[in-house]
């Protein structure tokens, strides 16, 4: 005799497998092993042409003083990496950007980000910029046709003073 009970629980059992698949390939998809991070890490910056300094000094006074430098306009701006996030201070704004993606071409790099602060009706305006690594301790960042040259600060004792 066929019974009817049993074969909806086998059915209902079927379609709770299938729908647990693509549950767990999401969970996979979006696990920090399959984002995006920066091609550079650490922390850059930009010096002030009013203010002529070189990069090692810059870098120490980076180290001395923190945020402080970019405030007492020794330095236009600072930028740090940190995996798929970036932070950019400026002498009147601070800004933290996620990383969405990283497209990598001839040039360098065609980096997408989203600011962390929602604008009005919670949207959010792409960040789209080409980033080239110049050398290990240089980089540009090209957003439309305004070009901004960086330099690295490293850690203490790896940077000649």
């Amino acid at each position: 005799m066929f019974d009817m009970r049993t074969s909806h629980i086998g059915i209902h059992k079927r379609i709770a497998e299938c729908a647990q698949l693509p549950g767990f390939a999401g969970l996979l998809l979006s696990s920090p092993a399959a984002a995006d991070i920066y091609p550079v890490n650490g922390i850059w910056v930009t010096l002030n042409p009013d203010f002529p300094i070189g990069a090692n000094e810059a870098c120490f006074n980076i180290r001395v003083s923190g945020v402080e430098a970019v405030v007492r306009k020794s330095i236009a701006e600072m930028l740090i990496f940190n995996e798929n996030k970036r932070y950019d201070v400026k002498q009147n704004m601070q800004a933290v950007s996620t990383l969405s993606s990283t497209k990598p071409t001839g040039d360098g790099y065609w980096v997408t980000e989203l600011p962390d602060v929602q604008r009005r009706f919670w949207f959010r305006q792409k960040i789209t910029y080409l980033l080239t690594i110049v050398d290990p301790t240089t980089i540009e960042i090209r957003i439309n046709s305004h070009r901004t040259r960086f330099v690295k600060c490293g850690p203490r004792g790896k940077m000649p003073i």
